[in-house]
């Protein structure tokens, strides 16, 4: 079960990979969240997730309602996904109630140090990390990448700016 739960967060952090060439009928398909779950509207999605979510931006590019980090296929379980734009990069955070799941098939990541945040860890490895994954004190579960590639200094830079904006409480 946690090689299940640590491969659906990965690739609901990370995304699906589409192969060369594959194309795509639709337009909606080439949006930052196509592929990690159902795009919706900000609204729509905010209501159906059982928990208050942490918004990234006022005004995200895209939102999208994800399956459960842990835990059966039902509403209250699922998570939210931000797309957002900052400083000329796109950034994805993903939220979800932590329902009894753990973060620990993760590498710790010390280089993301916060005192709000214990607990956080490297998606990818700690040397190289393609994302950031923690756990709040009130039970949520967030993951943050970039849609594309950024180095681990401005990913942990974009990490620090959300935790002094209120992701970890």
């Amino acid at each position: 079960m946690r090689s299940f739960v640590s491969t659906l967060l990965v690739g609901a952090a990370l995304g699906l990979c589409v192969p060369a060439g594959a194309q795509e009928s639709s337009s909606a398909a080439l949006t930052p969240l196509a592929h990690r779950g159902f795009v919706t509207e900000r609204t729509t999605a905010e209501r159906a997730v059982a928990f208050r979510p942490f918004v990234p931006d006022r005004q995200p590019i895209q939102v999208a309602l994800l399956p459960p980090f842990h835990g059966g296929q039902v509403s209250a379980n699922e998570g939210i996904a931000y797309a957002y734009g900052r400083r000329g990069r796109t950034w994805i955070l993903s939220e979800w109630p932590r329902n009894g799941g753990t973060l620990s098939a993760f590498a710790p990541f010390p280089t993301a140090r916060e005192p709000r945040c214990d607990d956080v860890h490297a998606v990818g490895g700690s040397e190289r990390p393609r994302g950031v994954a923690w756990s709040t004190p009130r039970g949520i579960v967030l993951t943050l990448t970039p849609d594309g590639s950024a180095d681990p200094r401005t990913l942990v830079t974009e990490w620090h700016r959300l935790v002094r904006r209120g992701a970890c409480r």
